[in-house]
């Protein structure tokens, strides 16, 4: 999403037909009421940022659920990027997903090895047997099956690795992991966080992937707030 323009300038197949869609422009025709609008990740971001002690920290932010998202913060200031596509994590170029399609018409992004399911789908490689979601073989990865327990380290390792590279990009004060995937518990957590302190320079060997300090409200408080630091769209203005 493009705040300054309004438009969905990207989707993947996940949400056909969901690019180029006038989001701000429509809701602010709709509602009759000015309109800011961002992406689900970075609004949900958005009160993390606020949350660091001085203001202007540096925030990397992993959404990991049905697909990977992600926000990007600079000294206090979220960055949106050409066409806001700043943050898209999930289709970074990942060793692990060498080779896989990944929604957006590419090959071996992140998304298609660490989301729930590409997790699902790499178990399903392994055994040969469809899966019908993420918990299924977290619950075997839980029982010590060996093909769930690799589809699950496999994805949180690509993960931790993806983010330890970025934090030596960015040089954050907090890296926030969020999302449904890392909720199936300390298997995925442990492989996420060792991928992750491999990667690290050394002035940045104390930092860890922590959970969101926020609950389930954190993105509908952060796209409350965009109204105060984004563009507004207006009814009936001039498109």
């Amino acid at each position: 999403v493009d705040p300054h323009s309004g438009l969905v300038t990207s989707a993947t197949d996940s949400i056909s037909g969901w690019a180029g869609t006038a989001l701000g422009a429509g809701l602010a025709d709709r509602t009759g009421l000015p309109v800011a609008c961002d992406n689900d990740v970075r609004a949900t971001a958005g009160p993390e940022l606020a949350a660091l002690a001085d203001g202007r920290g540096s925030l990397l932010f992993a959404a990991v659920g049905t697909g990977v998202g992600g926000a990007l913060a600079v000294d206090g200031r979220m960055l949106h990027g050409a066409y806001g596509i700043a943050g898209h994590l999930g289709h970074l170029p990942s060793a692990e997903a060498a080779g896989l399609p990944c929604t957006c018409g590419a090959t071996g992004h992140l998304e298609v090895i660490a989301s729930g399911p590409g997790i699902a789908a790499h178990y399903e490689r392994l055994t040969g047997a469809p899966v019908d979601r993420l918990e299924t073989v977290a619950a075997r990865a839980a029982g010590g099956e060996a093909a769930a327990v690799r589809a699950v380290t496999t994805g949180a390792t690509a993960a931790g690795r993806a983010l330890g590279g970025l934090a030596n990009a960015l040089g954050p004060d907090r890296v926030v992991v969020g999302g449904g995937v890392p909720r199936i518990g300390p298997l995925y957590g442990d492989a996420l966080a060792a991928a992750f302190a491999a990667e690290l320079m050394p002035p940045l060997r104390g930092l860890l992937p922590e959970p969101p300090l926020l609950g389930h409200d954190a993105a509908v408080t952060g796209a409350a707030a965009l109204t105060t630091t984004l563009p507004l769209h207006h009814p009936g203005a001039l498109r």
